[in-house]
C-alpha cells in the first residue's frame, strides 16, 4: 500500500469509440497530422480547439524506453510517478494532467478505456512499443465527451492499422539482465485484416532503497510481463464494418524485498460495428468486456526484528474486477454554419471484490478482511460543431451522468458491513473556442466542467499493515471541477508551436484524514480513513515546439509550470497552500531526432524535473534532477536496422520515491539495451 494509492480514484462510466486514425509519415509537416480524441472525428491537428500532442510510432521507436509511460514523460501537463511502471507497486502507476495529482486523467487503447476498473491506475505495460500507431494527448477537462477519468485530459494510445500484409518487430536486450521482444503481425486482403500483436519485457532490475533501509531481505525490485492480441476488421457490406479485439496481459513482479510480490492477470475483449448509411454520417455500436485478477503480497516484520532483514507475508489482497458496457454513437458532417452534430448513449457496469488474509508471524491466519461492490453508469452526450464566421470555430459539447453505486461490503476491523447504496448524477458541459488569424496563427479558449466518481478501491476497500489501517469511504461523493484555458497556436510549414494557460477548481476533493487513536480497534495505532475535504486548485502554462526543417531533422521542446494546491481542508490543514504531491512546479524536456548518411540516426532526449512533495504535508521530499536518454540506430538494409538506447546516460542518483510510506527510493540508474528491428511490408 501507498500514500499516492489513497488519492487514486476513478473509474469510467463510458465507453464512446474513437475510430482509430490511419499510420502517419514521421516526417510529415505538423499541419497534416489528423488526430480523433480531440472532437472524436477525424480532422487535422491544426484546427483543433485544444491543448494537443501527437507521438508517432517513430518517435517512440527512437526514444529509449521500455515502456510507453516513459516516452509520454516529455509532453507538456502530463503528471506520471517519476518512478516507471516496472519500478513500482502496480497501485502506484497513476496518471494525470495538470497538476491535479492522483488518478484524473483517462487513457485509452484504441479508443477504449484501459484504467483499472476497480483502482484506476494505468499498467503501462500491457500496450508492447513496437504495437503502437500513435499516441494523441489531449489536455483539458474531457468529461463532457469522454465522461470520467478525463477531469484533466485523455491519453490515446492507438495500435497499428490493419490495412496492408507486413510485421513489425524488434527484441533487444541490455544491462541488469533486461530484455523485451515485441511485434506486430497483419494479414490485409480484400475487405478484411487480421493483426497479431505479442510482447514479452523482463528485467533483474536494481535496488532502489537508499543504503540505510537495505538489508538481508532487499531484492533488486524485477518484473515480467506478457502479452498477446488478436485483432480483425471486415467489410460485412458496402456501408458496413466490424471490429473486434482480444487480449491477454500478464505481469509477474517482486518488489523491493523478496515478500512483496504482485502478479496481475486481464482479459479484454471489444468488439463494434460501423454503418455509415450516407456521405459524412456514422452510427457505431461497441461492446466490451474486461476481467482481471491481482494479487499483491505485502510484508510485515516480526515484533523485535529488523524490517531490513527479518520479513514474512502479513496480508494478502486476492483483487477480483470485471467490468462491461455499451454504447451507441451518431456522427454527421455538413456544409455551411454546422460543420458537425453527434451525440450518444453509454453504460457501464463493474464489479468487484477484494479479500485480504491477514496472518501473524508465525504464518497462521487471524482474519480475512472483505470490500466489495458494484458501479453502475448511464450516460449521454450530445456534441455540435459551429462555424459562424469562416475563422472562428466554436464546439459544444454537454454530457448528462448517472452514476449509482450499489450492494457494497466494508468488513474490516470496525468497518461498517453492508453499506448505504448512493445515487449522484452531473451535468458537465463544454464550450470551445478557436479563431484562426493570418499567417498560420490562431488563438484558443475554453470553459468546462468535469467530475470523477470514486473507484471501488475508494468505497468499499480497506487495507492494514501492523499497527496502521487505512479505510474506505462509502459515503464519498464524486470530485467535480471548474475550469478555463485560454492560448494560442502557430503553425507554420516546418513549425508547430502550442502555448496555454489554464486554471480549474476541484470541489469535494478526495483526500483522507488521520482518525482519534481512542476511535480505532485494537491492535491498531495509527488510522485514516478517505474523505471529501473540501478544495484544491491548479494552475499553469504549458508549451511544446516541434521543428521540422527536413526530413532528416525533428526536434520538440516542452516547459510545463504547475501551481497546485488545497485551498481548502478543515481536517488538515497543514496541508493548504502546499503544493500537491508528485507535482513539480517546473518541468522541461527536449529531443532531437537527426538522420545522417548510410541510414545512422541519432536521438537525444533530456528532461529536468523540479523538486517535488511525496505527501500532502510536504514532510518527504523527492529530488530535483536532470536526465539525459540516447537513441543510436543504423540501416544494415532497407527492412532491418540495429539499434541501440541508453537510459540516464550520464548516471546520475537521485531520490525518485518518497512518501513516507516505504524508505525513500532511487530513480533509474544508466540501463543500456542493444538490438535488431525488422519491418517487412511496411514502407
Amino acid at each position: 500500500m501507498s500514500r499516492s494509492s489513497l488519492l487514486a480514484g476513478g473509474t469510467l462510466p463510458c465507453l464512446l469509440l474513437a475510430t482509430p486514425a490511419s499510420s502517419q509519415e514521421p516526417t510529415s509537416a505538423p499541419s497534416t497530422d489528423i488526430i480523433v480524441t480531440a472532437t472524436r472525428s477525424a480532422r487535422a491537428l491544426a484546427d483543433v480547439p485544444a491543448s494537443v500532442s501527437v507521438l508517432t510510432a517513430d518517435q517512440i521507436e527512437r526514444t529509449p524506453a521500455r515502456t510507453i509511460d516513459e516516452v509520454l514523460r516529455r509532453v507538456p501537463s502530463l503528471d506520471l510517478p517519476i518512478a516507471g511502471t516496472n519500478e513500482q507497486h502496480p497501485t502506484n502507476t497513476i496518471v494525470s494532467m495538470r497538476g491535479l495529482s492522483g488518478i484524473r486523467a483517462l487513457v485509452l487503447l484504441d479508443g477504449v478505456p484501459i484504467n483499472d476498473p476497480f483502482f484506476g491506475y494505468v499498467q503501462w505495460s500491457e500496450v508492447p512499443l513496437q504495437t503502437i500507431d500513435r499516441v494523441e494527448v489531449v489536455r483539458g477537462g474531457g468529461a463532457p465527451l469522454w465522461g470520467n477519468y478525463a477531469m484533466g485530459g485523455v491519453i490515446n494510445i492507438l495500435t497499428k492499422p490493419i490495412d496492408k500484409t507486413g510485421l513489425v518487430a524488434e527484441a533487444a536486450g541490455g544491462s541488469r539482465g533486461t530484455y523485451r521482444a515485441d511485434a506486430h503481425a497483419a494479414l490485409a486482403g480484400q475487405g478484411y485484416g487480421v493483426g497479431l500483436d505479442a510482447g514479452v519485457s523482463h528485467s533483474d532490475g536494481y535496488v532502489e532503497q537508499v543504503e540505510s533501509a537495505r538489508g538481508a531481505a532487499t531484492v533488486p525490485t524485477s518484473f515480467t510481463a506478457r502479452t498477446v492480441a488478436l485483432s480483425g476488421n471486415a467489410d460485412l457490406a458496402a456501408d458496413l464494418t466490424a471490429r473486434a479485439r482480444a487480449s491477454y496481459y500478464d505481469n509477474d513482479q517482486t518488489f523491493l524485498t523478496r515478500a512483496n510480490t504482485n502478479t496481475q492477470r486481464t482479459w479484454r475483449h471489444t468488439g463494434t460495428l460501423s454503418w455509415t448509411p450516407r456521405q459524412g454520417g456514422s452510427i457505431d455500436l461497441t461492446a466490451f468486456h474486461n476481467d482481471e485478477h491481482f494479487v499483491t503480497n505485502n510484508p510485515g516484520s516480526p515484533a523485535g526484528a529488523n524490517p531490513n532483514n527479518v520479513e514474512f507475508v502479513q496480508n494478502s489482497h486476492a483483487t477480483r474486477a470485471t467490468d462491461w458496457g455499451a454504447s451507441l454513437i451518431w456522427t454527421q458532417t455538413f456544409s455551411g454554419i454546422v460543420r458537425l452534430l453527434s451525440a450518444g448513449v453509454d453504460y457501464h457496469g463493474i464489479r468487484g471484490s477484494d479479500q485480504a488474509r491477514i496472518f501473524d508471524e508465525t504464518g497462521a491466519q487471524m482474519r480475512v478482511d472483505t470490500g466489495s461492490g458494484n458501479q453502475r453508469f448511464l450516460g449521454g452526450f450530445a456534441q455540435a460543431d459551429l462555424r459562424p464566421l469562416d475563422r472562428l470555430q466554436v464546439l459544444l459539447s454537454l454530457r448528462y451522468q448517472d452514476f449509482y453505486s450499489y450492494d457494497g461490503v466494508d468488513d474490516t476491523p470496525g468497518g461498517l458491513g453492508r453499506v448505504a447504496n448512493r445515487h449522484e448524477r452531473d451535468v458537465d458541459p463544454r464550450l470551445s473556442l478557436r479563431y484562426q488569424l493570418r499567417g498560420g496563427f490562431a488563438l484558443r479558449g475554453a470553459m468546462y466542467r468535469a467530475f470523477r466518481a470514486p473507484t471501488l478501491d475508494n468505497l468499499y476497500r480497506g487495507a492494514s499493515v501492523p499497527g496502521y489501517i487505512l479505510y474506505s469511504n462509502a459515503a464519498l461523493k464524486p470530485e467535480t471541477l471548474e475550469g478555463a484555458e485560454a492560448g494560442f497556436d502557430v503553425d507554420r510549414g516546418s513549425v508547430r508551436f502550442q502555448a496555454t494557460a489554464y486554471a480549474s477548481r476541484i470541489s469535494d476533493f478526495l483526500t483522507y484524514r488521520y482518525l482519534d487513536p481512542a476511535a480505532l480497534p485494537a491492535g491498531f495505532d495509527i488510522g485514516a480513513r478517505l474523505i471529501n475535504a473540501g478544495t484544491a486548485r491548479s494552475r499553469g502554462v504549458e508549451a511544446e515546439l516541434t521543428w521540422r526543417p527536413s526530413r532528416k531533422l525533428t526536434g520538440t521542446l516542452a516547459y510545463t509550470y504547475a501551481d497546485s494546491i488545497v485551498t481548502r481542508n478543515p481536517e488538515d490543514p497543514a496541508s493548504i497552500g502546499v503544493q500537491q504531491a508528485g507535482i513539480p512546479r517546473h518541468r522541461a524536456s527536449a529531443s532531437l531526432d537527426w538522420t545522417g548518411p548510410d541510414g545512422i540516426t541519432l536521438s537525444p532526449r533530456v528532461r529536468y524535473l523540479a523538486r517535488t512533495n511525496g505527501d500532502p504535508d510536504a514532510i518527504y521530499r523527492t529530488d530535483a534532477h536532470f536526465i539525459a536518454d540516447l537513441g543510436v540506430s543504423v540501416a544494415v538494409r532497407r527492412d532491418v536496422e540495429v539499434f541501440g538506447q541508453i537510459e540516464n546516460l550520464f548516471d546520475r542518483r537521485y531520490i525518485g520515491t518518497n512518501d513516507g510510506f516505504t524508505a525513500a527510493l532511487y530513480g533509474k540508474p544508466f540501463t543500456a539495451v542493444a538490438g535488431v528491428r525488422l519491418k517487412l511490408g511496411s514502407q
